[in-house]
């Protein structure tokens, strides 16, 4: 990986370590479903006046917008709001590291390797025993289910980005997205109403609206299209693996800004799921030493 790559994947892991606080502070004010409306009307206004459409079959461009952002992002709204920590649900999102690689190796042939499968396995115990830690506590385990299930479609998009090929990241995540401004704002109308909606929108303080422009514009526009552009240039095994960072930013933020704390099976489940991710990731390099000594 270039310099230049290489400081553009520590922008995602950076922006995307910190996004759960901004997630956090709107959905204090209004609902999830809303909250994916506003996010995707200011990322695509005004840029999407100065972009073109990518030249792609637009049926995946539809795929791609509902899948790693309309699935991902409303189930994940969805359970921080239902009252899951967002350093927990930081970690639990990593899933889509496991998820990638499995869903690449059945639909492009990309091989799973042994260290794979360890890590693959230790992630499984790992959230076991996260799930463990939310029957003990006061947490409803819904909220890990619907993590689980946002890193199955964000999982999903990255497969649509690896079939889409050569796309540049920013239409593809402008005109790529216009799927997901529909499904959030028909969802919005039919669940709130137009009244309620702009009740909601009404109700937003400063705090809320900087949580909005951040989704929006630097998780989301920049995020987003940085990591298009390095799923579309390495092979996804090398890229997915490079948000192991996020949770541990997330778990910081959580601990030292919103006041968040685990139980003793969470932790336990959390330094597994990390292990499993440093096996993920290093794995390969690890064997390949041993095999020299």
């Amino acid at each position: 990986m270039t310099v230049k790559d290489g400081l553009i994947a520590l922008f995602v892991i950076v922006a995307w370590g910190i996004n759960f606080l901004f997630m956090k502070l709107p959905l204090m004010e209004i609902s999830p479903i809303l909250l994916g409306f506003l996010r995707f009307v200011f990322l695509l206004f005004p840029v999407i006046l100065f972009v073109k459409v990518p030249k792609c079959d637009y049926r995946w461009l539809i795929f791609y917008g509902l899948a790693i952002s309309f699935g991902q992002f409303s189930l994940m709204f969805l359970a921080i709001h239902q009252g899951m920590p967002t350093s927990l649900a930081a970690l639990v999102h990593q899933a889509q590291v496991f998820f990638t690689v499995i869903l690449a190796s059945v639909f492009f042939k990309e091989k799973i390797r042994v260290w794979h499968v360890i890590a693959m396995t230790m992630a499984i115990m790992g959230l076991a025993l996260i799930g463990v830690g939310q029957y003990q506590g006061v947490m409803p385990m819904i909220g890990v289910w619907l993590v689980l299930a946002s890193a199955f479609s964000w999982a999903v998009g990255n497969l649509i980005v690896k079939k889409l090929g050569n796309v540049k990241p920013l239409p593809l995540v402008i005109w790529g997205n216009v799927s997901t401004l529909i499904a959030f704002g028909a969802m919005s109308v039919v669940m709130y109403g137009i009244g309620g909606v702009a009740e909601q929108i009404g109700s937003l303080t400063w705090q809320g609206w900087i949580g909005v422009l951040y989704l929006a514009y630097v998780a989301g526009l920049l995020g987003y299209s940085s990591w298009g552009y390095l799923l579309s240039r390495y092979p996804t095994s090398q890229i997915a693996p490079l948000t192991l960072i996020v949770p541990v930013l997330a778990l910081f933020v959580g601990f030292s800004l919103l006041k968040e704390t685990l139980n003793a099976w969470h932790w336990i489940g959390a330094v597994v799921i990390m292990t499993a991710l440093v096996v993920q990731v290093f794995g390969g390099r690890i064997l390949k030493k041993l095999g020299k000594s």
